[in-house]
């Protein structure tokens, strides 16, 4: 094997360690600069003769002589039409000045391809003071709730489990709803926002109260799971409910349930944010705007597929609000969560092997599975949306319990 090749050793000029080859030749970065300087065309030391006619390098490696150090490096072969003039555009001199036109840069919206985003552009419209929505009367509903005794089932009703018992309990919550007297909404507003987070609220904290496990927590562990989970618990019924009435043809592919009893389309309806913000709505359309398509579409289209029994329903409804909220907690919390989902994993195995007679289920576990990813996902994105909305105070409004509204 030929021996390796080195491209370390001595300078040339000075003789101390060198760094490379530099114009042609092996030296220290100090020479390299050294002579990069010098052997300009318009250099002081170009045409200078030494008196003294050949100085050489002292013991500690200086070469107290310029103009002999630059007539060492042309005697070793060090080759001026090797600079780069032209490497660095941004240099300030003259030379590159008169030769160079710099482009004035980059604004930050052009420059990310969102123009309009909201940028640092209009202070004067940032929250200064803030109106603080008092939620505390919600939590006061839920104890109240949550302290009542739990409701007997009639005797003839037999289950296997807890989770055949919250089906039938969410059944019975909708029983009352007419499907053929559905309310078309058009625009949100502050009434209708308001009036959308109590009814759903209320809702969720009624079907928690139907989860016999769930029951036996303490209420601070009941109200930790309920505050960060009762809005992506809406999302998943209202989704349910929506492909119902798909499926039924009831209601039309673009329109979506958005409350009790109401409908709206997604991608044609007016939103009134003036009680929340300073800004126009043309200014933060962006932040706001929900694209239906990669949303609510592909679990909507899921759920009709999947057609779940209320079993099911209710299994994924505990899996995506005990999951996210798992991963909020620590604790006593944390713990109580990760036996719940163990129990009602156990649940569901018995429902289909027991009650349904389907031991081979993995396929609709699958199915249910990548639903609750696909809400997951819509979850992240709207957190990151509120989150950039804090970030650049784009709110008036504030929260007593700012936990229990983090996805808006």
């Amino acid at each position: 094997m030929p021996p390796a090749l080195h491209l370390t050793g001595p300078c040339e000029i000075c003789f101390q360690p060198a760094h490379g080859r530099h114009f042609g030749v092996m030296s220290c970065r100090a020479c390299a600069a050294f002579f990069r300087r010098a052997a300009r065309s318009k250099s002081k030391s170009q045409g200078l003769v030494c008196e003294r006619g050949n100085c050489t390098v002292s013991d500690t490696g200086i070469f107290y002589c310029k103009i002999c150090r630059l007539k060492k490096c042309y005697e070793v072969g060090m080759d001026s039409s090797k600079f780069q003039n032209d490497r660095d555009l941004l240099s300030s001199s003259s030379h590159y000045a008169k030769h160079v036109k710099l482009a004035a840069p980059q604004s930050l919206s052009n420059f990310l391809g969102r123009p309009e985003m909201i940028l640092f552009c209009e202070p004067e419209n940032a929250s200064t003071s803030k109106v603080i929505i008092d939620l505390s009367f919600l939590i006061d509903k839920a104890v109240k709730v949550f302290q009542m005794p739990t409701e007997s089932f009639p005797s003839p009703c037999h289950f296997e489990n807890s989770l055949e018992k919250m089906a039938y309990a969410l059944e019975d919550m909708h029983i009352t709803r007419n499907e053929t007297k559905v309310e078309f909404q058009t625009k949100v507003g502050k009434f209708e926002l308001f009036s959308f987070w109590e009814d759903s609220f209320i809702k969720t904290v009624q079907w928690f109260s139907k989860f016999p496990e769930f029951s036996e927590l303490d209420m601070e562990v009941k109200l930790d799971i309920l505050k960060s989970s009762w809005l992506i618990w809406i999302r998943l019924d209202k989704q349910a409910q929506t492909a119902n009435l798909q499926r039924k043809q009831l209601l039309g592919a673009d329109v979506y349930m958005t409350g009790e009893g109401r409908c709206m389309n997604l991608k044609n309806f007016d939103v009134d944010l003036s009680f929340a913000t300073n800004y126009s709505m043309d200014q933060i359309r962006s932040l706001i705007n929900v694209d239906v398509d990669t949303t609510w579409k592909p679990s909507v289209d899921a759920l009709i597929k999947l057609d779940p029994t209320n079993v099911e329903l209710n299994f994924m409804l505990i899996q995506l609000c005990l999951n996210h909220a798992q991963k909020k907690f620590s604790g006593k919390t944390r713990e109580a969560i990760e036996k719940l989902l163990q129990i009602q994993a156990d649940n569901l195995h018995n429902y289909y092997v027991k009650t349904m007679k389907t031991p081979y289920y993995s396929g609709r576990l699958t199915k249910m599975m990548k639903i609750i990813q696909f809400i997951e996902a819509d979850v992240r994105r709207q957190r990151e949306r509120f989150y950039l909305a804090k970030v650049f105070d784009i709110f008036t409004l504030d929260f007593s319990h700012p936990e229990m509204v983090e996805m808006f």
